[in-house]
């Protein structure tokens, strides 16, 4: 849900029920990763997590349509020879200067097929994309005016990538604990039609409110725009599920270094493994962010010991410096 000039920035069944809940056994049965733009060094997390991350979630330059959907970077940098791993990219349906009803039109088919050239180029035809992300925020330009116009912009984005990039996922990705749009439509009447989405995803922050009980973390995620809901969503349309940002929240309305928030986390990736495309964490230091930072520097070391016991490879968390920059 980040704000950044030049890049980026709860599933499944219900987790509720009454009493203390155990800690589950460690262990990522699933795609998990972490955001990956430089200057983030995706490969010093995984030496604090003792592990390969399966995803990298990346975001490209968001000023003009050749930074959008030409410019080799930032996927230059994940090409397959130079990261094993998944890719997932956010992309917004239409730079600052455009708008959604040029789109519906047509009037971005040629840009969006160029992306899907891009892709390809870079070997990464099998990206998921998350078109639009966060869309029910109004912290980006490209949320909803009007629900059906957007709707069928997004369809024509999607239908230009996939005439280029066919083998491309495309990530349908609201923000958590935004149930209604700016325009006052449910988030969920924008949903493009189960023809154009592959993946149905949420970012989830602990923040608004943050999660320090089985009972709050419960009642966020079965909200209209909560994790736990859209994961049903997902499952019921035949969809695969993902959280392509998720992190504890340092700044305001957050709930700080609280492992509790990792430890439902991960019980919420564990309860819906079979159906989950990947998750990723969102690694944040920069003050006008969600401070959610683990390592480099450690802001939120109880949480990092946590999530590096949980997510870290076996006995990662009984090493020396466990919850650590390194």
């Amino acid at each position: 849900m980040v704000v950044l000039s030049s890049g980026g920035s709860g599933g499944g069944g219900r987790s509720g029920g009454s009493g203390p809940t155990a800690p589950p056994a460690a262990g990522v049965t699933w795609p998990s990763g972490a955001n990956a733009n430089p200057p983030h060094d995706l490969a010093g997390w995984e030496r604090w997590l003792g592990r390969r991350s399966d995803v990298a979630v990346v975001f490209t330059v968001r000023d003009n349509w050749q930074k959008i959907v030409a410019d080799d970077w930032p996927l230059s940098g994940f090409r397959p020879d130079v990261y094993a791993g998944r890719v997932s990219v956010a992309q917004p349906l239409f730079p600052k200067d455009g708008n959604e009803a040029a789109c519906a039109r047509g009037d971005y088919d040629a840009d969006w097929a160029t992306f899907g050239r891009t892709l390809v180029r870079n070997g990464r035809g099998d990206a998921y994309v998350r078109l639009g992300w966060e869309f029910n925020g109004d912290w980006f330009w490209w949320y909803p005016r009007d629900t059906a116009t957007w709707r069928t912009c997004f369809q024509r984005a999607v239908t230009a990538i996939r005439s280029t990039s066919p083998g491309v996922h495309i990530d349908w990705n609201v923000s958590a604990h935004r149930n209604s749009m700016p325009d006052g439509d449910n988030v969920w009447a924008a949903y493009p039609g189960d023809g154009f989405v592959d993946v149905v995803s949420v970012d989830a922050y602990d923040s608004y409110p943050p999660s320090f009980t089985r009972a709050t973390f419960d009642a966020q995620c079965n909200e209209d725009s909560g994790a736990c809901t859209v994961a049903r969503f997902a499952r019921a349309h035949g969809k695969r599920f993902a959280v392509p940002e998720w992190g504890v929240v340092r700044s305001a309305g957050g709930g700080a270094d609280n492992p509790y928030f990792i430890q439902k986390m991960f019980e919420l990736f564990q309860a819906n493994r079979a159906n989950l495309a990947y998750e990723a964490y969102f690694t944040a230091t920069d003050a006008g962010n969600v401070q959610s930072s683990l390592i480099d520097p450690p802001s939120n070391p109880r949480a990092a010991q946590r999530y590096r016991a949980l997510f870290g490879a076996p006995n990662s968390s009984s090493s020396p410096g466990a919850g650590a920059t390194r």
